[in-house]
């Protein structure tokens, strides 16, 4: 007898855990706050529910002011981007000139791998940009888009595609 109620606890305790599992095996987002890119193939997924997202504004001695994110994905891969002189919705390109500091960054600490467009560092200056397209409710909406993330290595480039919709901190 105690034998057949080890194995119905058994069983009972494995059919719990199947239903409770969720069935977002398509990894949509259903969140107030994302940023999904893809990355050189790979896709990149956060929202509120794995870590803190938004923008904080960062204003300089000079008055202007300066958005910076950090999103990190159920994977441990963290996407970070820095705009600089925020002016509101409009393109701000990565490394557009030499007063320009804005810059983005992919890291996959697993893989021991990084990509980066820092200032000054861009070939193309129309194909790496960051693109507020909506300002609602303190959130800033839009899309991300990098055809030169530069790697560790000489000649190694990659590129990121992604949207967001991330809060702007006060």
């Amino acid at each position: 007898m105690k034998k057949q109620s080890f194995i119905y606890l058994l069983m009972s305790i494995v059919i719990g855990i199947s239903l409770s599992c969720s069935s977002d095996d398509d990894n949509n987002i259903n969140s107030e706050q994302y940023l999904n890119a893809s990355v050189n193939g790979s896709e990149f997924l956060s929202d509120e529910n794995m870590a803190p997202l938004g923008f904080k504004r960062i204003l300089t001695p000079s008055g202007r002011i300066n958005l910076q994110a950090k999103a990190i994905s159920a994977e441990g891969n963290i996407i970070e981007i820095f705009i600089d002189n925020y002016v509101g919705a409009g393109k701000y390109y990565f490394g557009k000139d030499i007063y320009s500091q804005s810059w983005v960054s992919y890291q996959s600490p697993l893989r021991t791998e990084a990509w980066r467009i820092h200032p000054g560092e861009a070939l193309n200056l129309q194909s790496n940009f960051i693109e507020i397209s909506s300002i609602t409710d303190n959130f800033l909406e839009g899309k991300i888009g990098c055809r030169e993330l530069i790697s560790g290595l000489p000649d190694n480039f990659g590129e990121m595609d992604g949207e967001f919709r991330l809060f702007l901190f006060e």
